[in-house]
């Protein structure tokens, strides 16, 4: 895996992004030089590996899926009115919104750019399923910014939601892996419900570190969920169970953004614990993860062949930070 991200990273500062007019680029390469897992090309180059495919053909959909994440990240955080990044200022706030846009639309262009210097199987299909992913991870970003107007939201909705918004982007990656590997149509579907599976649980993992993670592991500050009234599995989840005053305490905090944000996220907290909402998320995230393993143990590779990934998912799932 080392040697994947390596190899990620490497092909990332060759990219040629040193262009004029400056104030397009600059926020390009400011984006993709903050770091990061580099969780979504590793998973393309993994599934790559996995079906025995050209890891050198395997980079160039690798990166077009991580320059259309991080095309998201930067119109995201624009309308999120979000100031930090992995610990940096976002771009819309070190430049401002017009250039955000530009370049993120810039970065959304550069993604298809890159893919078209594939040389190997399947082109139109990879150029489809990009497509097609770009177009669900708008879908649930629209989704998202519905669910802050509508006062009832359903888990199942939510969980449409995140299959939209987070989901898709994994299972893609690890389609396009499959592609370009030639594997079967079965084998793509597969790999596809595995990465569906794998991002319900990261989503419900990540709505799980926002009220529970250790402050020091996680890089910044937690409740940002629940300050900011976002539905979330567990947000939703209370709401199911809690009764009477709890019920009522915790339709009066998700009212309105003006509350002291610490007594904000400790009232809601103690309600969450007292009807234990870790628990219920823990159990979702393990019933996910179960899922996941059942369909990549349908797919027919050695065993051996299908650790690295596992490893690798597991990395994921049970992160704490």
């Amino acid at each position: 895996m080392k040697d994947n991200l390596n190899i990620i990273e490497k092909y990332i500062h060759e990219l040629e992004l040193n262009l004029s007019p400056h104030n397009l680029y600059a926020p390009i390469h400011y984006t993709l030089n903050q770091g990061g897992k580099r969780i979504r090309p590793q998973l393309c180059l993994l599934s790559a590996n996995l079906f025995g495919g050209d890891t050198k053909q395997a980079i160039y959909p690798a990166i077009a899926f991580e320059l259309l994440h991080n095309f998201t990240l930067i119109h995201d955080d624009i309308m999120d009115n979000a100031p930090l990044r992995r610990g940096k200022e976002t771009v819309y706030k070190k430049w401002n919104t017009n250039i955000a846009i530009l370049s993120g639309d810039t970065l959304f262009a550069k993604a298809y750019q890159c893919l078209l210097n594939y040389q190997g199987k399947g082109i139109c299909s990879l150029l489809s399923l990009l497509t097609q992913t770009a177009i669900g991870i708008c879908e649930g970003q629209q989704l998202d910014l519905d669910f802050e107007s509508e006062e009832i939201v359903t888990i199942e909705q939510y969980i449409s939601m995140i299959r939209l918004k987070t989901a898709i982007m994994l299972a893609a990656c690890l389609k396009a892996g499959a592609i370009l590997s030639d594997a079967t149509e079965q084998e793509q579907q597969l790999i596809y419900d595995f990465g569906i599976k794998t991002g319900l649980a990261f989503q419900i993992q990540d709505d799980l570190l926002d009220v529970y993670a250790d402050v020091n592991k996680f890089g910044k500050s937690t409740g940002g969920d629940i300050v900011e009234n976002k539905k979330t599995y567990m947000s939703l989840k209370a709401m199911n169970l809690a009764q009477n005053d709890d019920l009522q305490q915790l339709r009066y905090y998700f009212s309105s953004l003006d509350f002291d944000r610490e007594e904000k996220f400790y009232k809601v907290k103690v309600i969450y614990d007292k009807y234990k909402i870790k628990e219920h998320a823990c159990k979702l995230i393990n019933q996910y993860y179960d899922e996941a393993i059942c369909c990549l143990q349908q797919i027919n590779v050695q065993a051996s062949s299908k650790q690295t990934l596992l490893d690798f998912i597991r990395q994921l799932v049970n992160r704490d930070y």
